[in-house]
Parts: structure tokens; C-alpha cells; sequence
């Protein structure tokens, strides 16, 4: 009986990948939808809100006043 020879090796070898990389491809592009379609992706962040809190950070406003402006920036 003879041995098996690379180029059945390698087509063994890549139906294999192909069986392993459609459905985890699948599971990728599903999870995909349902994250951004439950609102589970990251919001865009806001510069304006970014720069106040730096500014809290550095000492130019206490916390009263980041208050304050946060509900200003956010419409509140």
C-alpha cells in the first residue's frame, strides 16, 4: 500500500480549513449584527465631553462646575 503522497496531504489539509473556516466566519458575521443591532457597540465619543474632563483632570474646574457644563454639553 503506498503512502500518502503532499498533494493529497494538502487537499485534505485545505477541506479541512474550509470546513473549519466558514462556520466560524458564520458565527463571526452573526455576532457582528446582533452587537451593533442591541446597541451593544461602543458610542462615538464626544470631543467637547473629552476636553472637560481633562479639564477636571488638570485641576481648572471642580467637580460642580464639571457637572454643571456635562449637562450643558448633553442637553440636559
Amino acid at each position: 500500500m503506498p503512502g500518502v503522497g503532499a498533494v493529497e496531504l494538502l487537499s485534505v489539509l485545505a477541506i479541512a480549513a474550509i470546513f473549519l473556516a466558514v462556520p466560524i466566519a458564520l458565527l463571526v458575521m452573526i455576532w457582528r449584527r446582533v452587537r451593533t443591532s442591541t446597541g451593544v457597540a461602543m458610542p462615538a465619543r464626544d470631543p467637547a465631553l473629552d476636553a472637560l474632563r481633562s479639564r477636571l483632570a488638570a485641576g481648572e474646574i471642580d467637580e460642580a462646575e464639571y457637572l454643571r457644563l456635562q449637562s450643558v454639553l448633553r442637553g440636559g
